[in-house]
């Protein structure tokens, strides 16, 4: 059999990943999807913090983030491979979607081989890895939220079993929280609890003030660390700022209610929101000369094409999502970009240009 070659190689299958996808198919490009969640069993920020309905996406009202993901799917399976004449030539259209957490992306040549490991990851188990070959990749990948160390072990059965219930899991919108724009309306007049620390925690309470004006700053332990200026503001404010280390959450089922406190007292809230960073899921892209802001997110241009350290377009690699530096981290976001990558690298594989 002769190997496949793909047009268009999606890292990701979360909304910016799936629109790519579907935008390049409908250009009548032959598309891969590397989707890596049941891989790794990672879960972008719209799947698992969403139990409670999304109300701001579109196409997709009223839906909740398992079920978000499911219909996501649906809709690339809906556009399968078939083969089809373009004048003599016989060609693939559509999307093949494919189990696999992407862990390196490389050039040969005018192709990317992307080497990706496609069964379930497991302690002391070798890798088992698929290289697939694509004319133009779209990095979809998006990033993982940092976590506060509250009841933390290093084994990974128990950290995965505790955030699956009360820390990382909104149940019924009583679980930890790390959008203030996505989740803010479901504690108007409530009040909330900001955990991190730095100017940055700040720029979550500034989105608070838009639902409540009872605020309150954990630091976890730590010292705010934040500047006079914003100091200065957070006291005209009135948001109390509590340094002490937070020892164990209390929770009712999946209802995270409030924390014990290392010294011993009880904190209680209505909401909660994390806010300690993130980490870009570009592992895979180790080795690329590719421009990128001070948290490791992606600049690309307004073709969505990634940069080098110079400036200039990196010949048929986009990104699109969360993973984009300076885009607000929004489904309807990641949709338009994901249009945008998928497109512009659908256009990139026109045999003939307009004339320079």
């Amino acid at each position: 059999m002769a190997e496949t070659i793909y047009d268009v190689a999606v890292i990701g299958a979360g909304p910016a990943g799936t629109q790519a996808a579907v935008s390049a198919s409908h250009q009548m490009r032959h598309v891969l999807v590397l989707h890596s969640g049941k891989v790794s069993f990672s879960r972008g920020r719209a799947y698992w913090s969403k139990s409670v309905e999304i109300e701001d996406a579109p196409v997709f009202p009223g839906i909740i983030g398992p079920h978000f993901a499911k219909e996501l799917m649906k809709w690339m399976e809906s556009r399968p491979v078939v083969d089809f004449m373009l004048g003599s030539e016989k060609r693939k259209t559509g999307i093949e979607i494919c189990d696999g957490l992407v862990q390196k992306l490389t050039r040969n040549g005018d192709l990317f081989e992307l080497q990706a490991s496609t069964k379930t990851l497991k302690q002391n188990t070798p890798l088992e890895v698929t290289c697939f070959k694509s004319r133009t990749v779209v990095v979809a990948a998006g990033f993982d939220d940092k976590w506060p160390d509250i009841e933390f072990e290093a084994g990974e059965e128990r950290l995965y079993k505790q955030y699956a219930t009360v820390f990382r899991y909104a149940g019924n919108k009583k679980g930890w929280h790390v959008c203030i724009r996505c989740d803010g309306h479901l504690h108007v007049n409530e009040h909330l609890a900001l955990l991190g620390v730095g100017d940055y925690i700040y720029e979550a309470a500034i989105g608070a003030q838009d639902f409540t004006d009872k605020i309150t700053i954990l630091t976890n332990g730590r010292p705010h660390g934040m500047s006079p200026s914003v100091l200065e503001q957070v006291k005209a404010r009135k948001i109390n700022i509590i340094e002490t280390e937070i020892k164990r959450h209390i929770g009712e089922k999946t209802d995270l209610l409030g924390f014990e406190m290392v010294d011993g007292t009880e904190l209680f809230f209505h909401g909660f929101l994390v806010d300690e960073g993130l980490i870009p899921n570009t592992k895979f892209l180790e080795g690329w000369d590719y421009q990128k802001d001070e948290e490791g997110l992606i600049v690309a241009n307004e073709d969505m094409q990634m940069l080098d350290s110079n400036g200039e377009p990196i010949p048929g690699l986009f990104a699109a999502g969360d993973i984009i530096s300076g885009e607000r981290n929004l489904i309807a976001t990641a949709f338009a970009l994901g249009q945008e990558a998928g497109l512009s690298a659908s256009d990139s594989l026109r045999r003939w240009h307009f004339p320079h």
